[in-house]
């Protein structure tokens, strides 16, 4: 069932392989982010947010529409990871060891996590972060109260390795139909290609997923409290921040 989520999202994956050629509607976007991008430079990361946004709306979809908490979970795990991502790629791009920037833990199930500073000022920094984006989205549509970002930080630092590492801690009537990690390993993959061309300055990667956040909350907002929307996104973005995605 969860394989036929994404059949919309990911379909046409091995067609796009033999055929190099961009769909007309990608040109577009590309050509208008190549003409905008002087004046704004966020263009990019602008335009693929509602692309990204939407995709996942069409791959979400089901007879009864798109299930709101699922697709928070979903873009939360999405931009974590992205900080880390970008960070990946900044680090190559300037001639070093892909994983420089992080402190790298080891568990006893010889999984590797990765932590420091330069990934937690991407996910909560003060400017253009996920939480930056996500929490002035939760405040603009009414939000009467915010998570509270350094004990999600502590609770996952905590439980790395175990069994609640992951696990969005969320009332049971408004938890996400899988995991944070199920959807980065089905959605990433088919995702990053376009993010990367529509996007392709790394360290916009993680401002590209709070903007799709950011609609995601507006138009969730009739159905769950944005207060609790986006403790549904931090703490899916946290603890995704850190996994290793070639072995999660």
């Amino acid at each position: 069932m969860f394989k036929k989520m994404f059949e919309k999202l990911a379909g046409r994956k091995a067609q796009e392989k033999k055929e190099p050629e961009l769909d007309p509607k990608t040109a577009a976007l590309i050509h208008a982010i190549r003409e905008r991008s002087e004046e704004d430079p966020l263009v990019g990361a602008k335009l693929g947010a509602k692309e990204v946004f939407q995709r996942l709306l069409d791959g979400m979809k089901n007879e009864r529409g798109v299930h709101i908490e699922s697709l928070l979970c979903a873009l939360g795990a999405l931009a974590g990871y992205s900080c880390q991502a970008n960070l990946r790629a900044q680090a190559t791009a300037k001639g070093m060891p892909e994983t420089a920037a992080f402190q790298i833990i080891g568990t006893k199930d010889g999984r590797q996590y990765f932590f420091g500073d330069p990934l937690n000022d991407a996910l909560a920094g003060p400017q253009y972060s996920v939480w930056g984006l996500a929490g002035g989205a939760a405040q603009h549509a009414g939000a009467k109260e915010l998570p509270d970002l350094n004990e999600i930080f502590q609770h996952t630092s905590s439980v790395v390795g175990g069994d609640q590492f992951g696990i969005p801690r969320v009332p049971e009537n408004h938890k996400a139909s899988d995991t944070p990690i199920n959807y980065l390993k089905a959605i990433w993959p088919s995702l990053f290609p376009t993010v990367k061309l529509l996007c392709p300055n790394p360290v916009h990667w993680p401002i590209l997923y709070g903007l799709a956040i950011q609609e995601a909350i507006d138009a969730g907002k009739s159905a769950i409290d944005p207060g609790l929307a986006v403790k549904i996104v931090m703490e899916s973005a946290i603890p995704m921040s850190k996994v290793d995605l070639s072995n999660p």
